[in-house]
C-alpha cells in the first residue's frame, strides 16, 4: 500500500493527542511531522505534550514548534477544558532523547510540500495560524498542498460564541486565508464533531488491551468522564473525526458549499459562513461534514489506536 503523507498541525489537548495516536496507527498515511500551534493552551503546552508523547509511544518523526499568538488580537482565551497544560491530569514524562526539528513549523511545511511533489496533505485540528503563515511566506504552496481536512466551524451554532467554534474563533484572519488560498478543503465541524462520542466501553476495550497507546487513550478518555460529570465537555473526538474524514469518508456525509470565515464582526467574528443552499450564487470552495455514522467512526477510531506504536 502506498502511504499518504500528511502533516498533523496541532494545539495538542485531550482530543488531539487521541488523534495523534489514532494517525499512527492508520495503516494508510504516513506522518511526516507533527507541528504544533497556540490554542487550546499555549504553545509551550502543545509542542511539549507532541515531543513528550512521541518519545514516550517510541515514534520517530519531525516535531517542529509553530505560532505562539494568533493573528487576531484575543488576549488570554485559554480555557480549563484541556487542563492546566492540555492533557488533562495525565502526566508524560518529559522527553529525554528528543528535541524539536531546528526549523519552525512553516518552514516545514514548505519543505516538505517539495519533497512530496504535490501529494502532501494537511490535516489541522487547531487554530489555522501556521498554514496561514506558511502560505503568505510560499505562495507556491497553493499548488504544493493536495488537500486540507480541518476540524473546525460549524453550520449551526458555535462553542464559544453562538456563531463560532473554538478553533477558528481563536485566529479568524488565519482561517480566512486558507479558506480563500484555492487548496482543497473538507471542513469536519462541530455539526459532526459533537456527536463523536466515546464511552465506558470503548475506554473498558482500550484499556484491557494495554498497549502505551491503548492505556494513555483509556486514561485521557477518564479525566473527559470527570470533565463531564463536573459539567464540562463529554468525550468528543472531535480532531479525530477530521483524520477520519480523510481515510474513511464512508463515516461521514459532505456536502459541496462555499465556505468563508467572518473576521469583524463584534459578536460574529469566527464564525463559518457555509452556504448549503447555494442562495450566495458562489461557487463552492469546500466539502463540509453534515453527518456522522457513529458506529463505523468509532470501530475504526479504537483499532487505530490498538495499531499506534506497532511495527
Amino acid at each position: 500500500m502506498t502511504q499518504r503523507p500528511f502533516i498533523i498541525d496541532c494545539d495538542t489537548g485531550t482530543d488531539d493527542a487521541i488523534a495523534l495516536m489514532a494517525a499512527f496507527g492508520c495503516p494508510e498515511i504516513k506522518v511526516r511531522a507533527v507541528t504544533s500551534v497556540n490554542g487550546n493552551v499555549r504553545e509551550e503546552y502543545t509542542s511539549a505534550n507532541n515531543l513528550n508523547l512521541m518519545e514516550y509511544l517510541g515514534i520517530d518523526v519531525e516535531v517542529s514548534r509553530g505560532a505562539t499568538l494568533p493573528f487576531y488580537p484575543r488576549g488570554n482565551y485559554y480555557g480549563t477544558t484541556h487542563g492546566r497544560t492540555g492533557l488533562g491530569d495525565v502526566d508524560l514524562p518529559d522527553a529525554q532523547h528528543s528535541s524539536f526539528s531546528k526549523d519552525m513549523a512553516p518552514e516545514v511545511i514548505r519543505r516538505i510540500a517539495a519533497e512530496e511533489n504535490g501529494e502532501l496533505e494537511l490535516l489541522v485540528v487547531g487554530p489555522m495560524t501556521n498554514i496561514a503563515i506558511a502560505l503568505s511566506l510560499y505562495p507556491q504552496l497553493k499548488e504544493q498542498i493536495k488537500h486540507i481536512w480541518f476540524m473546525g466551524g460549524a453550520v449551526k451554532g458555535g462553542n464559544v460564541t453562538s456563531t463560532a467554534e473554538f478553533n477558528i474563533w481563536v485566529d479568524p484572519v488565519a482561517a480566512k486565508i486558507v479558506t480563500e488560498s484555492g487548496i482543497p478543503l473538507t471542513m469536519v465541524g462541530l455539526d459532526v464533531t459533537e456527536k463523536a462520542v466515546l464511552g465506558r466501553k470503548e475506554e473498558k476495550e482500550l484499556r484491557e488491551y494495554g498497549s502505551k497507546a491503548s492505556v494513555l487513550t483509556a486514561d485521557i478518555l477518564e479525566y473527559m468522564f470527570k470533565r463531564c460529570q463536573g459539567g464540562g465537555e463529554d468525550a468528543l473526538m472531535h480532531d479525530a473525526l477530521a483524520l477520519a474524514a480523510a481515510v474513511i469518508p464512508e463515516c461521514l456525509t459532505c456536502k459541496e458549499t462555499f465556505l468563508d470565515v467572518e473576521c469583524r464582526g463584534e459578536y460574529t467574528a469566527g464564525h463559518t459562513v457555509t452556504d448549503l443552499r447555494g442562495r450566495m450564487g458562489k461557487k463552492p470552495n469546500a466539502s463540509v461534514a453534515v453527518e456522522l455514522s457513529l458506529d463505523i467512526f468509532k470501530d475504526w477510531l479504537v483499532e487505530c489506536i490498538k495499531r499506534c506504536g506497532k511495527a
